[in-house]
Formats: structure tokens, C-alpha cells, sequence
């Protein structure tokens, strides 16, 4: 299936791709242009895993190499149903300087031969749309660590697929530092949800076992998401629940 671009996704698309990837923006410098998308560097491999958001929407994906491709929480219906694991795909999107993450605009899926655009939101589109999150523990091995579009780490990716949220700044607590690796094993509990995509914990408290648990500040919810870092722009839509206040500090460790 192909859903055509929307003019705010073709800002995003626009301007020469070497030069986003050296400077590490999504800046825009034309619009109306289909053939943009075209300028977009291309990323192809095998799925080996999804993301999905504490609510279970997929989020993003993992390839085979490692490489996380992040899409929005609304894209997650269409994604379930072109994209399976195991499947061969080839993205187009914006890379994070220094970081293995890639914000993903389109996917073309070898295996099912579906294609998925970003077209932006749904009208009405919001966390109704997915599973309430309960509370949840989840534990095992970190495989690797997980990235937010401007290439800030904010979550584990555990080898039995688990996803663990945590908020950016808590990647700089020297308390929990040494499980914030891959190699670690891991205990967490939070508020969460299980489904046949995975499952995803929004960590309020880890440790190295369930009787060895430090808490963790709990993120501040702004009203509107406030992209930072390399990748700001149009779309930088991902983890914005992680996003502290402008008028206030980031939680005291």
C-alpha cells in the first residue's frame, strides 16, 4: 500500500542528503517536491525485532545489524500489517549523527511487497488509540541499547525482544549506569503492555534482580512534544512522553 506524502513530510524529505547527514539536521529547504523523497540515504536489511511504545504500538524496528529504525506510533497498524520479522526491507529516512538510529519516512517491504508512508497523524489520533498500559516487571539479558530520533539513549532492547523505556537523563545516573549496557542483566518494573508484537515496560524502577531495585524520577509529560538535539524538526515525533518541561530542571538524581 502507498499513501501519498503530505506537504509537511516533503519539507522534511527536502534538500540534499549528504548534507543532512553531515550536519545531522532534518532541515527543509524546499517543498512540493515528490522527488525528494529520492535525496533520502536508503537502509536496507533483515527485521529482527519491533519496538513498540508502553501503550503497544510499534514504534520503530531492529535490524539484523542492529540498526533501529524509528517510526511514529501511528504508522503502527500499517507497519503490522506490510512488515512481518524476518522480513527484507529497504528504508528511507534521516540518520542520527554518531548513532546507530534512523528516523524512518518510508518502507518498502521485499517480502510482502507493501510500501508504507509517513503522511503524518490521523486526525483524532492520540493514546486512546492504543492499549492502556498496567503495571508490569520484566527482566533479562541487554542486547542493546535504544536511541530517541536525535540520537539520545532512551530504553533497552533485552535478547528476549523486551523493550524497557527510560527517560534520557537516567542513562547519566552512576547508580544504574552498569546495567544501562548491553551485557547486563536486568530487572525492571513499570507500567506497561504485552501483546503479539512484544512487549514494553516504562521502567520506574531497575536493578540487577527484583530484591535489588533503584527507583527512577518519572519523566515529566509535556503538553506538546519540544524536538531537541541534531534531528529536531518536522516529525521528530518519537518518546516525546520523555521530554522534560522547558520551565522546569530535569529530576534531581
Amino acid at each position: 500500500m502507498e499513501i501519498r506524502m503530505t506537504r509537511l513530510k516533503l519539507m522534511l524529505a527536502a534538500g540534499a542528503a549528504t548534507t543532512m547527514l553531515a550536519t545531522g539536521a532534518a532541515s527543509a529547504a524546499t517543498h512540493g517536491n515528490r522527488a525528494a523523497l529520492k535525496d533520502l540515504p536508503t537502509y536496507s536489511g533483515t527485521v529482527a525485532h519491533f519496538t513498540i511504545t508502553p501503550r503497544g504500538a510499534i514504534d520503530g524496528m531492529i535490524l539484523s545489524n542492529g540498526t533501529e529504525i524509528l517510526f511514529p506510533p501511528y504508522l503502527s497498524t500499517e507497519i503490522a500489517y506490510a512488515v512481518k520479522q524476518g522480513d527484507q526491507v529497504t528504508v528511507r529516512g534521516l540518520k542520527a549523527a554518531g548513532e546507530p538510529v534512523i528516523r524512518g519516512v518510508t518502507i518498502n517491504d521485499a517480502t510482502s511487497h507493501q510500501r508504507v508512508v509517513d503522511n503524518g497523524p490521523p486526525a483524532g489520533f492520540g493514546p486512546h488509540h492504543h492499549d492502556r498500559a498496567t503495571r508490569m516487571m520484566a527482566d533479562g539479558k541487554v542486547a542493546q541499547v535504544l536511541y530517541d530520533p536525535g540520537g539520545r539513549r532512551n530504553g533497552l532492547l533485552l535478547e528476549n525482544g523486551t523493550v524497557l523505556h527510560l527517560p534520557p537523563p537516567e542513562f547519566g545516573n552512576q547508580k544504574i549506569a552498569a546495567l544501562l549496557k548491553p551485557g547486563a542483566t536486568v530487572a525492571a518494573v513499570g507500567a506497561g503492555t504485552a501483546n503479539a508484537l512484544g512487549k514494553a515496560v516504562m521502567v520506574r524502577a531497575i536493578g540487577p534482580s527484583f530484591d535489588a531495585l533503584t527507583r527512577i524520577a518519572p519523566p515529566h509529560r509535556p503538553h506538546r512534544f519540544q524536538p531537541r538535539g541534531p534531528m529536531a524538526g518536522p516529525g521528530a515525533w518519537h518518546h516525546a512522553e520523555w521530554q522534560p518541561r522547558p520551565s522546569q530542571p530535569a529530576p534531581a538524581k
